[in-house]
């Protein structure tokens, strides 16, 4: 069964951003952890929470404070093929995990799924980072498991950045980004202070972070304090931005990550979502509207995230700007006052290298203006952020040549061309069909390889493994876009693949084991068959199988191999019988739940039969 994976979006209206932007600043001054509300102009529940600025709730003992998200509460967040979890800050998910155990909010949550409400979370500083917690939670929990289509929204001001790029990768896989609005000052330091670690900060942290809890009177704050704490997340920042604009211009260069393993860790928070960086170019004055810029590529945001937090010019006055810094995290309610934060003020900051390089270089009037502050970006800045949609492109590129790869040719035009996926795939069935109706099926005939055929599908065999390593390389390299891992017809075809050729390399596998030192095939099994199988499951959202469909006679030949022992224990002989009943009722799981019945499934009759036999 495959699961709707499209979401549905909240969409945004200025009295839902004036509405989120007010209550996510009052729920800073209650003493619960969250308040629910309903909007004053539609039937949309809000859920506000607190920030909350200690020491404990932000940092932990270690570098950055990064750990792996709970599987079970976000099953999505991973890179599907590796199984590689997305790595969040742990006292933000420690926070969001209490909430969910001792709070209403689960009951809350269940209570308005069931009377079909919308939802918007929202919240100030790091109350907007429980607020994207809990999206992500109610997309995995409701969207995903449960296939339900219900209006969900994330609008923060101020957030600090929460997960790393696995996770980043995940939202945009998924197809959430869009349920995500960031509105960021353009110095606001808040956003950008998980990009600096602990340690270089430490000094300051209860000072800096105890003015931002209370909200004390600038005056009171120690100039030299704010002067290094804003020098050190700008320079960590900036060691984040130069990391990812070397890995976006030379994607494949091993040097980069040598660098970052032996010499220096760099911070693996990353940006998600939409962001809306609110900047006043400098010869329009203080007290101009600010210019509400979208950005969608989180490479990009990484870059902006640094590059707007540098100094204007070399005349500004550093403590001055420091603490700029640390007010412009309380300044998202005056800008919702001075009507800056409205939809028809955001720009969308795309096809950058048809615009970036000149203001004058557009026919869009709105663009031109609205982008002065972008313009005004040094040449660097806009290098990075020219190499961040080019990588973009790149991906693309990628993907829609495997695409055409895929694409079956009529035979009159293969005679010139390289035998592709499909092609291949209508081989091994005739193969398999061939030896459905004779002495040995498709396993055992390919197993002994004694005619010429049997040779052909080795052949073939081999055509497919290389053709799906590539892909599979490309993935782990990050090669291709964020979603296609999740394509359809990738998805089809690598489960086609899959159930026809597994079978063919565990044949090729254990005709050529020698002796008592071999492993099992379960312990070597080659990525290509990981990959599909994971996509698969993610697909119609079940857990991964070790044993599976396409693979499961391995366990079968090695089940033969302990039989065959010499002078095997009746101990022995009573746990195989014991593992090949679990066998049979695993493939009677598979038929029920239509695994096993597709044509290209080879389910075992043989083997199975011959393991029978060897059984007293």
């Amino acid at each position: 069964m495959k699961v709707e994976r499209d979401s549905v979006k909240l969409s945004l209206t200025n009295e839902l951003i004036n509405d989120a932007c007010i209550h996510s600043m009052n729920a800073n001054n209650h003493n619960q952890d969250y308040v629910v509300t309903t909007s004053s102009s539609m039937d949309v529940l809000i859920i506000a929470f607190k920030r909350s600025m200690a020491v404990n709730d932000l940092y932990d003992d270690d570098h950055f404070g990064e750990i792996n998200v709970e599987s079970y509460m976000f099953p999505s967040l991973q890179r599907i093929g590796e199984g590689q979890l997305a790595k969040v800050n742990r006292p933000i998910l420690y926070k969001f995990m209490n909430l969910l155990i001792t709070s209403g909010f689960k009951t809350e949550m269940k209570k308005a799924v069931k009377e079909s409400k919308k939802i918007l979370f929202t919240g100030h500083s790091s109350g907007g980072a429980i607020a994207s917690l809990a999206t992500l939670w109610m997309l995995d929990e409701y969207t995903r498991k449960q296939n339900i289509r219900l209006p969900i929204g994330c609008v923060t001001f101020g957030s600090p950045l929460i997960g790393d790029g696995t996770l980043t990768h995940a939202v945009r896989r998924e197809k959430w980004a869009g349920h995500f609005t960031h509105f960021v000052m353009e110095h606001d330091v808040v956003p950008r202070m998980m990009l600096a670690p602990k340690t270089s900060i430490q000094d300051h942290l209860p000072n800096i972070l105890e003015f931002f809890q209370q909200r004390v009177d600038p005056d009171d704050v120690d100039p030299d304090q704010a002067r290094e704490f804003f020098e050190n997340v700008l320079i960590n920042a900036s060691t984040v931005a130069s990391h990812d604009a070397f890995d976006l211009m030379e994607p494949t260069n091993s040097l980069k990550e040598r660098l970052s393993t032996d010499f220096i860790k760099v911070s693996p928070y990353r940006p998600f979502g939409i962001y809306v960086f609110c900047t006043r170019a400098e010869d329009l004055g203080a007290n101009a509207p600010r210019q509400q810029l979208v950005v969608e590529n989180p490479n990009a945001i990484t870059q902006l995230l640094f590059y707007f937090l540098q100094l204007p010019n070399e005349d500004q006055d550093l403590d001055q700007f420091a603490l700029q810094s640390l007010t412009e995290n309380f300044s998202y309610e005056q800008e919702l006052n001075n009507n800056g934060l409205r939809l028809e003020n955001l720009v969308y900051l795309k096809n950058l290298n048809k615009e970036l390089w000149t203001s004058n270089g557009t026919s869009s009037e709105a663009v031109r203006t609205s982008n002065q502050a972008l313009f005004e970006l040094n040449a660097s800045a806009k290098w990075c952020l020219l190499a961040a949609e080019e990588a973009e492109k790149r991906k693309k590129d990628n993907e829609n040549h495997i695409k055409e790869s895929m694409r079956k040719y009529k035979s009159n035009q293969t005679k010139n061309k390289a035998k592709i996926i499909e092609d291949l795939l209508d081989e091994v069935r005739n193969y398999k069909q061939k030896h459905g109706d004779g002495e040995n099926d498709y396993y055992e005939a390919f197993k002994l390889q004694n005619e010429y055929n049997d040779f052909q599908a080795n052949v073939n065999r081999l055509e497919q493994a290389k053709i799906w390593d590539v892909i599979i390389e490309m993935v782990m390299r990050k090669d291709l876009p964020d979603e296609f891992e999740v394509w359809d017809e990738l998805v089809v075809l690598g489960t086609c693949f899959r159930r026809l050729y597994e079978p063919l390399d565990i044949a090729n596998y254990y005709r050529h084991a020698k002796g008592e030192g071999y492993l099992s095939y379960l312990g070597v099994r080659p990525k290509r068959y990981k990959f599909t199988q994971r996509w698969y499951e993610h697909m119609n959202v079940t857990g991964f199988e070790l044993v599976s469909e396409s693979n499961f006679v391995a366990q079968v030949e090695d089940l033969i191999t302990t039989v065959e022992k010499p002078q095997a224990e009746d101990e022995t002989i009573e746990q195989v019988k014991y593992d090949l009943e679990s066998i049979a009722n695993k493939v009677n799981e598979w038929k029920c739940d239509e695994k096993i019945g597709n044509e290209d499934v080879f389910w075992g009759d043989a083997i199975l039969s011959k393991l029978k036999k060897k059984l007293p």
